[in-house]
């Protein structure tokens, strides 16, 4: 499998890592389009599972397909850097440093994937500063950050008792102190990381951002994390409220995943594919 190791520099002069691999064939509208995969928390671009997969069924397909690293990959990636470190907003330079470099690579059309965090990052970068050459966005289980659902939750205790912890923390000065937090996931984050990202500031919540899309967009949620956790539990009914105003929204459900599509890995790059083509982008 003829794989390109590919590097791109942010605005801000961050170095980010990741891979392409080509289409086989002439040049034609297809191939000039490229999926452009975004990992999730403390993952990376060469991480397996769904991404994985999700590359191997679009690269048979006959599709190009980069997965790229953020700033935010693995949990600790340098001196302050990983998903302890990042800060979400910076996605922003990220990924528009990405489809810059994939232009060059001479693709003019790009469909942005992300994975959990990954998902929320396409979805908030394209909010905030979308880019000509990117045609739709897709998001495999997004989980929302939403301060209020999470301190409402029964299932949170735990969270209630971070939040409490990271408060105190930030108001004594020591915001930058790492904490291991149990919820919404594993995790190691600052005090001032974990406010930033599940603060009631909501500004993470992805939800109130698709109306600022205007391509279109496809959002995948296994029910089992629908089930299962506040992150999701709202999901389905808040972007079906959306879709009656928002013609370019779609919903998929994916029975009994949970949000690593662990015993439905195929399921997200199965139902992208047959939406790109009934879409006919």
């Amino acid at each position: 499998m003829n794989v390109e190791l590919i590097r791109a520099k942010t605005v801000d002069g961050v170095l980010l890592d990741g891979s392409l691999q080509r289409a086989i064939g002439p040049t034609t509208t297809s191939n000039r389009t490229v999926w452009l995969l975004v990992h999730g928390t403390g993952s990376n671009f060469y991480s397996s599972g769904v991404l994985q997969s999700f590359t191997e069924q679009f690269v048979r397909g006959g599709h190009a397909v980069a997965r790229v690293n953020t700033r935010g990959h693995d949990i600790i990636s340098s001196l302050h850097g990983g998903a302890a470190f990042e800060t979400v907003s910076d996605c922003v330079h990220d990924l528009r440093a990405w489809v810059d470099e994939l232009i060059g690579h001479e693709f003019s059309r790009v469909v942005l994937v992300g994975h959990s965090m990954g998902g929320v990052k396409a979805i908030f970068s394209q909010a905030h500063d979308p880019h000509p050459n990117v045609v739709a966005v897709v998001g495999v289980s997004p989980p929302r950050f939403c301060h209020a659902e999470w301190q409402s939750s029964p299932q949170a205790a735990a969270f209630r008792d971070h939040f409490r912890r990271a408060t105190k923390l930030v108001e004594e000065g020591c915001g930058e102190e790492l904490m291991l937090v149990q919820q919404p996931l594993p995790l190691w984050l600052t005090a001032a990381g974990f406010l930033a990202k599940y603060g009631p500031h909501d500004d993470y919540d992805f939800v109130p951002l698709l109306s600022r899309l205007s391509c279109p967009t496809l959002l995948i949620v296994g029910t089992a994390s629908v089930e299962s956790s506040p992150a999701f539990e709202s999901v389905p009914e808040a972007v079906r409220q959306l879709q009656i105003s928002q013609s370019h929204l779609h919903l998929e459900l994916v029975l009994d995943a949970n949000t690593g599509y662990s015993k439905h890995l195929d399921a997200p790059a199965r139902l992208a594919s047959e939406w790109w083509r009934l879409a006919h982008l």
